[in-house]
């Protein structure tokens, strides 16, 4: 009885704190195994399932004219194009990531963490799909999310987190 009812605390710990946070600023935790660095804040500035990049990619844009390119490729199926989401690349850069297509709905992929590490800046990745019983729709997807993050000065490595 102590463990259901230390279970049930914990699950409502759980979802107390994950309701609290803006849902559209995330801050790092220890999944990526780099938790002796500097946590980074960074935002979610765009995302869908339904996006234009068909690989399964990771990618760092630190100016306007990479971004517009990436932009209009991810929304090539969507007229008119939606605005282009505003980033001051002076002091800040877009890390956008795709987890390909997918032969289904059910999939995701999204930032879980930024850590600075005196010699490089981890992005952890999280990528989801359906467990064999879940309810999906059938059409293809392409699963993506861009992120604003501070201008990295040093190299950005991504790593994938379950």
């Amino acid at each position: 009885m102590r463990r259901m009812t230390f279970l049930v605390g914990v699950a409502c710990a759980a979802f107390l704190f994950l309701s609290l946070r803006p849902a559209d600023t995330v801050f790092a935790c220890v999944a990526c195994g780099d938790d002796d660095g500097a946590v980074l804040s960074f935002s979610k500035i765009a995302g869908g399932s339904y996006g234009g990049v068909k690989e399964r990619s990771f990618l760092v844009l630190s100016n306007e004219e990479e971004w517009k390119a990436l932009w209009s490729r991810i929304n090539g199926n969507v007229q008119p194009l939606p605005p282009l989401p505003e980033v001051d690349f002076a002091t800040h850069a877009v890390v956008a990531v795709f987890q390909g297509r997918q032969n289904s709905g059910g999939y995701s992929i999204g930032v879980e963490a930024v850590i600075e590490m005196p010699d490089r800046v981890t992005v952890a990745v999280r990528e989801r799909e359906p467990g064999p019983s879940s309810i999906v729709t059938s059409a293809l997807s392409s699963p993506w999310e861009a992120v604003v993050l501070p201008l990295p000065a040093k190299p950005v490595l991504f790593t994938s987190v379950n």
